[in-house]
């Protein structure tokens, strides 16, 4: 599966599975996405290892902590942003990601669309880690024994129950209409810049196109993302240059110039400021990698 930035994530199951676990390992730093701006139908389920970071969650922003557990709402727009000067070391799990398929959840629990999972508790319950850990180790194996699924099928309703018994409210006592509007347009700026990233796009441009003021344009984004406009233009421009580079040989210059960069000088600095390294020597060491 293509990693995307901003549009609506496909998540792909593995045996028929219910759910898909990972360990999230990324550093990041310098105000720099871990994972960009995204949504999914899935309930995503978050269990903070190390770090100190935030989860912005349809513009809302949870401080991530080590022994919190965070749950993302379906088709919630999220991401996680890691604050200046805190980095995640690479290679180790910050995070151990749960996704739960919306079918498996609505055969156990008729009434999960009544509910809105919230983020009130700071440290999660000790049943809880412990669920979330063995998930973590189940999605390092790599082999697995013929009946596993079945054990890690009870283990997710456990998880559900005390999800269902802690941290919920009724919907409707959660999302306005105004609430609503605004995500949906937010996704729809999230989208429209993955498709015209290429061109040259500017702040004042994606107000006018989506009716905004300048100036409450400017403060809506940075409210519902926790960066700029800018900021969040320049990181998908960053990444897309990096799958050229992983991906082609074409040169660095022209890469620039394709993903929306006024020159490769350009390119060069928002990548080092991302990535730490240069276009050229990302390149370089992917090539001894493989």
């Amino acid at each position: 599966m293509r990693e995307s930035l901003v549009r609506h994530e496909i998540v792909k199951y593995q045996r028929n599975e219910p759910f898909h676990t990972s360990n999230a390992t990324e550093s990041a730093a310098n105000d720099v996405y871990v994972k960009n701006s995204h949504w999914h139908e899935e309930l995503e389920i978050d269990y903070v290892v190390r770090g100190d970071y935030y989860h912005y969650i349809d513009g809302e922003p949870v401080h991530a902590m080590p022994g919190r557990l965070i749950v993302t709402n379906c088709e919630s727009v999220h991401h996680i942003l890691v604050p200046q000067n805190r980095t995640i070391s690479p290679g180790e799990t910050h995070t151990i990601v749960l996704l739960i398929h919306n079918r498996f959840i609505e055969e156990n629990f008729p009434e999960y669309r009544d509910f809105w999972f919230t983020n009130d508790k700071p440290q999660a319950r000790p049943e809880v880690r412990d669920i979330m850990l063995r998930f973590s180790d189940y999605g390092r194996e790599t082999e697995h024994t013929p009946f596993e699924h079945l054990y890690m099928r009870g283990l997710l309703l456990q998880l559900l129950y005390y999800l269902f018994q802690e941290g919920t409210v009724s919907r409707t006592n959660v999302t306005s209409i105004r609430q609503h509007e605004q995500v949906q347009t937010l996704k729809e700026i999230l989208q429209y810049v993955e498709e015209h990233y290429r061109e040259p796009l500017t702040q004042a441009d994606i107000a006018r196109k989506f009716y905004f003021t300048p100036q409450y344009f400017s403060r809506y984004f940075k409210q519902c993302t926790g960066i700029t406009f800018v900021e969040h233009l320049t990181a998908y421009r960053t990444y897309q240059a990096k799958q050229e580079l992983l991906h082609t040989d074409r040169r660095i210059s022209d890469i620039a110039l394709d993903c929306g960069f006024c020159d490769d000088r350009s390119l060069i600095n928002a990548f080092k400021k991302r990535y730490q390294v240069t276009p050229l020597q990302y390149r370089k060491n992917q090539a001894k990698i493989c």
